[in-house]
């Protein structure tokens, strides 16, 4: 392995708090400009391949707080690492700070051959294709234990792939299920070949009923008619599916509208974490018979699966909470609790719980909530510590 480390440096004007004034020829100035906003992307390393023979670029991308945490993290492997990289962690950083997705580590794999990578049979019409079994085989016997070796990983990975990397990514679903527990398949290539792979995913499917894995396949509408080309390709494979559809394989296909072939992936990148990463929502099952007992456990699951640094979405938790609070009212304190745990910043959820201890006649508890209030208001400058004084004042007259 090599220790080359290059960090690759997105430099913004636009991001708040990072503009500067109009250009002056002082010194003053020039000071002021060095203070220009860097944002860090990833880090690019080089990792040594014996089974392709070559020395194949990473972009290593950590999700925020991991050099200050003891967590351990899914990981989100990406084919055409530097083409893709930047819109997918735009994309993560919203998905995760929301709870839509645990923080993830992002590992870009840069291309260096795709024809040669992607392709798991070779093409006549192709020279120099059909390297597919090596590249799977550099991923799992060298990519994967690298990475496991080096950064806290935990047992979750996902596997995206666009076009061709596409075709790859469904390619190693079929060949190597057991590598990841989740494949975002962007506008694959399922054309390659006679659309051979579709005709491989029938006994695929069929001799695996107990495959339990969540699959995004996604497509733009503008990339073919729906009666040919790549859109009818995808359809026809996922046919195959929904023929034979093991019991626990959760799948979404999606198109989207006005969307070509290079523009699409942004799309199916955000769509696909949110369906792979779906069970961070409570179901209408879990809010119809909620216990405590039962809260408790799906936290558990979702911090063992995921990560310590998981956590839902802040709408999750609320809509819970508002289900449950008319029949439950100790039960939604419960859930308000553990959402103020996870976004000690949200004044809604804060003062929502306050107003939940009053209605539970837990005055002591209102108060000291409001008061709580009060000083994530001043934090951030929200503004709003009179009207919450004002609550405790009217508690501690009552």
């Amino acid at each position: 392995m090599t220790k080359k480390v290059l960090t690759i440096i997105l430099i913004s004007t636009l991001f708040f708090g990072c503009q500067t004034d109009s250009f002056k020829n002082d010194a003053k100035t020039k000071k002021k400009l060095k203070t220009t906003c860097e944002l860090t992307v990833g880090i690019k390393k080089n990792i040594k391949s014996t089974i392709l023979n070559e020395e194949r670029p990473l972009i290593i991308s950590l999700p925020k707080g991991y050099n200050v945490s003891k967590s351990s993290y899914p990981v989100l492997y990406l084919t055409d690492g530097l083409q893709n990289i930047w819109h997918v962690i735009g994309t993560l950083e919203v998905l995760t700070r929301t709870g839509n997705v645990p923080p993830l580590i992002v590992v870009g794999i840069v291309s260096t051959n795709r024809l040669r990578d992607f392709t798991l049979t070779a093409s006549k019409k192709h020279p120099g294709s059909g390297g597919g079994k090596k590249f799977l085989a550099f991923i799992e016997k060298e990519l994967i234990p690298y990475v496991e070796s080096n950064y806290r990983t935990n047992s979750f990975r996902v596997l995206e792939g666009h076009s061709l990397g596409g075709l790859f990514a469904a390619s190693t679903l079929i060949g190597k299920p057991e590598l990841f527990q989740g494949f975002i398949i962007m506008s694959p290539a399922l054309w390659w070949n006679g659309e051979e792979l579709t005709k491989k995913a029938k006994t695929f499917f069929k001799s695996n009923p107990n495959l339990e894995k969540t699959l995004f396949f996604g497509i733009g509408k503008e990339e073919s008619s729906k009666e040919f080309g790549m859109r009818k390709e995808l359809t026809n494979f996922i046919d195959v599916i929904k023929a034979n559809k093991p019991q626990k394989l959760n799948f979404v296909h999606k198109e989207f509208d006005g969307e070509g072939h290079m523009s699409s992936p942004l799309l199916s990148n955000y769509y696909g974490l949110k369906t792979i990463f779906a069970d961070l929502k409570y179901t209408d099952e879990f809010k119809a018979n909620y216990s405590d007992a039962e809260f408790f456990k799906k936290e558990k699951e979702i911090l063992n699966k995921y990560g310590e640094s998981a956590k839902r979405t802040e709408e999750s938790y609320y809509q819970l909470g508002a289900a449950i609070y008319k029949k439950n009212l100790s039960g939604a304190i419960t859930v308000f609790k553990r959402s103020v745990e996870v976004y000690p910043y949200d004044i809604n959820l804060i003062t929502t719980l306050a107003e939940l201890y009053e209605k539970n006649k837990d005055i002591a508890n209102a108060i000291d909530t409001y008061n709580y209030a009060i000083k994530i208001s001043k934090k951030y400058n929200f503004g709003s510590e009179k009207k919450f004084q004002k609550e405790i004042d009217r508690l501690k007259s009552n």
